[in-house]
């Protein structure tokens, strides 16, 4: 949460310490509804949080005050959001890549995406953990689970940890990344693994 905030600030020019004021005219989307971040966000008149409910309901309808979206199949019109946030979310589905395309389409043009995933910096390739196959799942690992703020008793599926594929595979999307190691003591950002991306949206046509 401090690396996205920290980027948040970089991306957008805002001071770097200090409360965190977002521009009112800068349209934000954040994939989920829970976290330091959202509290500080929630208030901000062009932000919007989702997370995902599955069949509990339409996707773009609420369930318990909050929206329901599948990343992989976004309800939202193209180009509405200058900065889209994910922090942990895309290994955690089947296909991150048609989620990155997804967030691409809503961003708009030099729109922004800062995420973080689990990253392996030595990796040549994509670790892909597990697939869906015919509607079910099949793990190429042993099954990994990270904690869940949404379902905290049951935990959520890594299906993908990502390698230096990622990066070429988002430039064929349409996005220019940049990876930024961060080391900010003063905003309590230390140690190995502090790494947080900002992907762009290409101005011109994109590929895929």
């Amino acid at each position: 949460q401090r690396q996205m905030a920290w980027m948040l600030r970089h991306e957008l020019g805002l001071p770097g310490d200090g409360e965190l004021v977002v521009p009112p005219r800068v349209a934000i989307y954040n994939t989920e509804a829970n976290g330091p971040l959202h509290e500080i966000l929630k208030a901000h008149p062009l932000y919007q949080c989702s997370e995902y409910w599955g069949d509990k309901s339409e996707f773009g309808e609420t369930v318990n005050g909050v929206r329901n979206e599948d990343l992989q199949a976004l309800s939202f019109e193209p180009m509405i959001f200058d900065v889209v946030l994910s922090s942990d979310v895309l290994e955690h589905m089947p296909s991150p890549y048609l989620a990155h395309s997804e967030i691409c389409r809503v961003l708009k043009p030099g729109g922004k995406h800062i995420f973080t995933v689990p990253y392996g910096e030595a990796m040549a390739r994509d670790d892909v953990r597990a697939s869906l196959v015919d509607g079910m799942v099949v793990n190429h690992a042993e099954a990994l689970y990270h904690g869940d703020p949404v379902r905290p008793d049951e935990g959520i599926l890594v299906w993908t940890i990502f390698g230096l594929e990622m990066l070429v595979r988002l430039s064929e999307i349409g996005f220019h990344t940049e990876l930024w190691q961060l080391h900010e003591p003063a905003q309590g950002i230390v140690g190995p693994g502090a790494i947080v991306f900002s992907a762009q949206r290409r101005v011109g046509p994109r590929a895929g």
